[in-house]
């Protein structure tokens, strides 16, 4: 199933309403996305949910996070998961919900990366690899900013076949106050020598990275995946990562 990607622009149409409207693309074996693309400098990317997705992970860190949380608390894992949930879904992030727990972020994050290996469950992706190093080529500065601490996210980038050494820099909770704070966002953008206007984030959580970033006046892309609410307060919505390609252009070319 594909998910029609859209891009806003401004119309001035009849001049309607001086606002901006939304052109919207067609189904033919896939989307068509639109021509117009965003000129840019710097491409910032989360990277759990937007640079590999597997529910069988996922599910395995969560059953893991749950335990981690319920020996910290010294309870059940049943009394962990419902005080868990309630506050993640209070806080709309997991270290919101470890920060109200009063769960030590820094510790936490070098248990679960002692405890959980990613190459177990995750696998390279080709097209994932190819995007990252085709924007690289085109000379993008690219930047990754997770809520995961250092530890673990050197083993997903691992597993999923992703060298360090593609981005320019990687902020993790070790470095930042994670998202949705605007830190890990600025400290980001202050590594790359990049305005917020040139420069774009592409995730898959609206409240927690999206609109934060928005805030600060970055392009966004939300990768939503099939299931996935799309919305009108990003500036391009896509089906699959390598779609980012067909909507931004270096500002040198």
């Amino acid at each position: 199933m594909y998910f029609c990607g859209w891009l806003k622009e401004t119309t001035s149409y009849h001049n309607w309403k001086n606002q901006q409207r939304f052109r919207r693309c067609t189904y033919a074996d896939g989307p068509v996305l639109s021509s117009k693309k965003l000129i840019l400098e710097c491409v910032l990317f989360d990277l759990d949910g937007t640079l590999y997705y597997s529910p069988d992970y996922n599910a395995r860190v969560e059953a893991e996070i749950t335990a981690i949380v319920a020996q910290t608390l010294k309870t059940n894992i049943s009394k962990a998961k419902l005080k868990l949930d309630e506050e993640r879904k209070r806080r709309g992030t997991l270290t919101g919900a470890l920060r109200v727990l009063g769960v030590n972020r820094s510790l936490f994050f070098q248990t679960l990366a002692e405890k959980i290996e990613p190459l177990t469950y995750l696998t390279h992706d080709p097209s994932t690899i190819l995007t990252l190093e085709t924007l690289k080529k085109r000379g993008f500065r690219l930047g990754l900013v997770t809520n995961n601490g250092r530890k673990m996210v050197e083993k997903i980038l691992s597993a999923i076949g992703l060298e360090a050494s593609l981005f320019d820099v990687i902020v993790t909770s070790d470095d930042s106050e994670p998202k949705p704070s605007s830190q890990p966002f600025l400290f980001a953008l202050d590594k790359l020598k990049c305005t917020p206007g040139k420069t774009v984030y592409v995730g898959d959580r609206m409240q927690a990275e999206l609109l934060p970033a928005k805030r600060l006046g970055i392009r966004t892309v939300l990768l939503a995946r099939e299931g996935t609410p799309q919305s009108d307060q990003v500036d391009v919505v896509i089906a699959r990562l390598p779609e980012v390609l067909t909507h931004i252009e270096p500002k040198h070319q």
